[in-house]
C-alpha cells in the first residue's frame, strides 16, 4: 500500500495527499508535540512536514516506505524549528537536536528498532514495566502514576529514570522511544 501512495504521490494524486495527511497526520503530530512546548508550534510543525512532503514528492523513492519518509521529514523539521527559535538551548534540547541531525543508519529500519525497545522492556520488571508505560505511552504525571500504583513521586520518579537509563544504556535514542510510543499508543486505541 506503501509503494502505491508513493507512486501516486508523485504523480500528483492530490487525493492521494489528503488520504496519507489523513493516515499519518495524527502519529506525525503526536511525534513533533514531544519535542515542541507550545500546542501552536506542533501544529505549526506538523503542517511543514506535510508541506515538505507535497514539495519533494517527485523525489520520493517507491520503494522506501511510507512511515521512514515521514519520520525523516519530521527529524528534519523539528530540527530546523529547534534553530529557528534563536535562544540558548539546554544541554537536553542540544542533545536532542544532535539526535535529529544525526541520520539514522537506514530509516527503513524502524520496525527493527520498535521490536528491540518492546523486546527491552520486556526485560524490566514488570511494576517498572507499568510505571513506564503509564507515564511515556499514556502520559500520566508522576503524582498521577504514584496515587494509582500506591508509591510516592520520587519513587515513580526513581523508576522511570532507571528504565531510560537501561534504555539508553541499550543504545535505544530520544527519537526512537518517542517513535515506539506513537505506535504502541495507536494499538491501544
Amino acid at each position: 500500500m506503501s509503494t502505491d501512495l508513493i507512486r501516486r504521490l508523485r504523480e500528483g494524486d492530490d487525493s492521494c495527499f489528503k488520504e496519507i495527511y489523513d493516515l499519518h497526520h495524527y502519529k506525525v503530530f503526536c511525534f513533533v508535540k514531544k519535542y515542541t512546548a507550545q500546542l501552536a508550534d506542533s501544529e505549526d510543525v506538523t503542517q511543514n512536514v506535510f508541506i515538505h512532503l507535497w514539495k519533494y514528492r517527485k523525489k520520493l523513492d517507491p520503494s522506501v516506505e511510507l512511515e521512514s519518509i515521514l519520520f525523516k521529514s519530521c527529524k528534519q523539521e523539528i530540527s530546523k524549528w529547534y534553530k529557528k527559535q534563536n535562544r540558548i538551548f539546554s544541554v537536553e534540547d542540544q542533545q536532542m537536536i544532535k539526535e535529529l541531525d544525526t541520520p539514522l543508519e537506514s530509516d527503513e529500519n524502524i520496525s527493527e528498532k520498535l521490536e528491540k525497545i518492546e523486546y527491552l522492556l520486556t526485560q524490566i520488571p514488570e511494576k517498572r514495566r507499568k510505571i513506564f508505560t503509564l507515564h511515556k505511552f499514556e502520559e500520566l504525571s508522576y503524582k498521577e502514576i504514584a496515587l494509582e500504583m500506591g508509591m510516592s513521586p520520587s519513587a515513580v520518579a526513581n523508576q522511570i529514570s532507571k528504565t531510560l537509563q537501561f534504555l539508553k544504556k541499550n543504545a535505544v535514542n530520544h527519537h526512537e522511544l518517542y517513535w515506539f510510543a506513537i505506535f504502541f499508543s495507536a494499538i491501544l486505541k
